[in-house]
Formats: C-alpha cells, structure tokens, sequence
C-alpha cells in the first residue's frame, strides 16, 4: 500500500477519535471508561503510525530522512502535532482536555 494514502487513512482514524474524546461528557463513570479507552486508542494508533514512518526510514540517507520527516509534518499536520505533544511529559500536557 502506498504509505500517504495508509498515512491517510490513519489520520483520519486519529481525527475520529479526537472527535469522540471531545463528545464525550464528563463525570458518568461509563463515559470516563469510554474516555479511557478512547484515549489508549489514540496513543496506540500514534505508535502505529510512528512504527510505520519509521520503517520508511530504514536504509534511507540523512537528507532522504530530512525530506521524509518534512513532507510527513506538512501533508499530515493533525498526525505531526499529535505525535510531537505525545513525545512531552505528561506533566506538562494535560490530555484530560483533549
């Protein structure tokens, strides 16, 4: 498969669950386990596409990574943001806002 359209594909799951997290009302003990795992969801899916960006990388020189890396922030931005606020502490970001 052609890794933008499965880049894509991800983005738009990862969209999806940021949806989800931003409807889901606070304080019901079923939507806070709904929340939980709506959120688990979206650090798996991250690693995913992560593992994925990675193994394009292997066998590649120093600038074809820098373009890679590149073109990933600018033609998928939601997954780029995402990814980089997932790499901060946790006592920093506060994903309960999401």
């Amino acid at each position: 498969m052609d890794w933008k359209k499965q880049f894509r594909i991800d983005e738009n799951e990862l969209k999806t669950l940021i949806d989800k997290l931003a409807q889901a009302p606070a304080g019901d003990a079923l939507a806070d386990l709904d929340r939980a795992v709506t959120v688990r969801s979206l650090g798996q899916k991250l690693v995913e596409m992560r593992a994925f960006a990675d193994d394009r990388l292997i066998g590649q020189n120093e600038v074809e990574k820098s373009l890679l890396e590149y073109k990933l922030r600018l033609e998928f931005p939601f997954f780029a943001h995402l990814s980089s606020l997932s790499m901060i502490s946790r006592e920093y970001v506060e994903w309960s806002c999401a």
